[in-house]
């Protein structure tokens, strides 16, 4: 934004934007364990993915304690955040016009959002989590009205700032009640508040002992609310069809690819490690609410004609799938049992893989709808008949993002779909403590949903292949949208040929996560 004072000229603010992107990718993946710099003798930082201890954490010597600890978890979040990001203003190019004022604004708040992000995935205390959360959430409320004149995304951005002060408030209110919890239980001054000592205030008696498991469970149905209102998981995903409609494209694609995964970053540090030992109160309504949000998700998609909303449907549907990682991971509890650890980390590797597939799937068929508008197509699913003919690559790129979102092999949203339901049906062996029987339900409504959603993904490629188009000229999207797409085309297809050893390095990290 500094630099807008100096400069406004787009292709300037963009070639900075995306220099700044590509660094912090290189350095996350670096991180990750790809040792680009070990290979040169340069021990820059502690590496996570080899195994290196302390891994960039405040608290040593010297060093005030930040509340954040940079592990391969909070790594593979900030590489989705990144990536997201990345294909976003690389898309932005093409659709933002040169004309438009604010550009300057618009990457700085995207890039603000994106730090918002990684310090969510970081976290270890419930109020950093917060903070951190609410500059990720206010950047994006900007960014959906980033387009001042139009009406839709003047609207959108209003839901979107209405539904996320509520959100937040509850958040909030949760959080709170932890804070005062933790004041009454122990006025010795221990710090409860980090999610670890949560988690040990919960698996000694103290909550019992002291009367204060009743507000405890309210602070927990808050917390759960609030991340749902955040994730769009039913009944609190009544904003997002509308957001993702009002909003520009690109930042549409932001949203549903990268902003939503922020919550489930959240949900997955607040479940599995601060109430973990609590699963009794939330284990079942977690089942129940994962079920509904991709039912709900799927049939409300089916009469779509607008393509946005159907793909925003997609994406509450989406959310649902995931939460079957934090169900199955929930036999962590029982981590003394090498059993039910190994189902566990299987069960949460298939929801990390998810978060990585879908950012690539949804980021990817948004930037295809962004680039129809930018041909004039537009939204209307009748817009897009006989687009095979008209524009092959667009088409293409479409039909394998919607197939892969449907879990149509050899794309990596059938990989991660599969190790995700696979996790589920692991975890209904009764034979391993903590499972049982109605974990394969679970699984059964992913598989049904899955099988139900290609009923409109497969109607757009109908429309796109087999109707005759209105109109015969030939359609040339701008290079740099064709650029995003491809890299989320290349994305999806990589992630199905390399999906073995990822899986293996997804299911290290979450073992890593669930006994740190």
């Amino acid at each position: 934004m500094l630099i807008g004072f100096v400069t406004r000229k787009p292709s300037t603010l963009w070639a900075i934007a995306l220099v700044g992107l590509l660094a912090s990718t290189f350095v996350t993946l670096d991180m990750m364990g790809l040792s680009w710099s070990r290979l040169l003798g340069l021990n820059l930082w502690p590496v996570p993915g080899l195994g290196d201890s302390g891994a960039l954490t405040g608290g040593s010597a010297g060093v005030p304690d930040l509340k954040l600890d940079v592990d391969l978890f909070a790594l593979l979040f900030n590489f989705v955040f990144l990536l997201v990001a990345l294909l976003s203003v690389i898309g932005s190019k093409s659709y933002v016009k040169r004309e438009e004022p604010n550009q300057a604004e618009y990457y700085a708040l995207l890039l603000l959002a994106v730090v918002g992000m990684m310090l969510v995935a970081a976290a270890t205390d419930l109020l950093v989590l917060y903070l951190a959360f609410e500059l990720a959430s206010l950047s994006t409320f900007a960014l959906v009205a980033f387009r001042k004149r139009d009406k839709r995304a003047t609207e959108a951005s209003l839901k979107f700032f209405v539904i996320g002060a509520v959100s937040s408030a509850i958040i909030l209110f949760g959080v709170s009640l932890i804070y005062v919890i933790a004041g009454t239980l122990d006025p010795a001054g221990t710090d409860f508040t980090g999610l670890e000592g949560i988690k040990q205030m919960v698996t000694s008696a103290r909550l019992t002992q002291a009367g204060m498991e009743p507000p405890f469970i309210v602070a927990v149905i808050f917390l759960f609310a609030g991340f749902g209102f955040k994730v769009a998981t039913v009944p609190f995903h009544m904003w997002a069809p509308d957001v993702y409609e009002g909003s520009p494209t690109t930042i549409s694609t932001f949203l549903a690819a990268g902003s939503k995964k922020v919550g489930v970053a959240a949900m997955f540090k607040v479940f599995l490690v601060a109430l973990l030992a609590v699963q009794v109160d939330w284990l079942l309504a977690m089942a129940a609410l994962a079920i509904a949000t991709q039912t709900v998700g799927n049939v409300f998609a089916i009469p779509q004609r607008n393509i946005k909303r159907m793909l925003a449907y997609s994406s509450i549907a989406q959310a649902g799938y995931i939460l079957i990682a934090i169900i199955v991971a929930g036999l962590a509890v029982h981590s003394n049992d090498p059993r039910s650890l190994d189902v566990a980390s299987y069960g949460l590797a298939g929801g990390l893989f998810h978060v990585l597939t879908h950012a690539l799937m949804k980021g990817g068929a948004f930037l295809v709808v962004a680039a129809a508008a930018v041909l004039f197509i537009g939204e209307d699913i009748d817009g897009w008949k006989g687009l095979g003919k008209r524009s092959p690559f667009l088409a293409l790129a479409m039909t394998v993002f919607l197939l892969s979102l449907a879990g149509i092999p050899p794309f990596g949203g059938f990989f991660s779909k599969f190790v995700l339901f696979s996790g589920a049906v692991f975890a209904s062996d009764p034979a391993i403590p903590g499972g049982s029987p109605w974990f394969l339900w679970l699984a059964v409504a992913g598989v049904l949903n899955s099988a139900l959603s290609l009923y409109y993904y497969a109607r757009v490629i109908r429309y796109m292949y087999i109707l005759e188009p209105t109109d015969m000229r030939k359609l040339e999207a701008p290079t740099s949208m064709n650029i995003a797409i491809a890299l989320a085309l290349i994305g999806i297809v990589l992630t199905g040929i390399v999906a073995e050893p990822l899986i293996g390095y997804l299911q290290d990290a979450s073992r890593g996560f669930l006994t740190p």
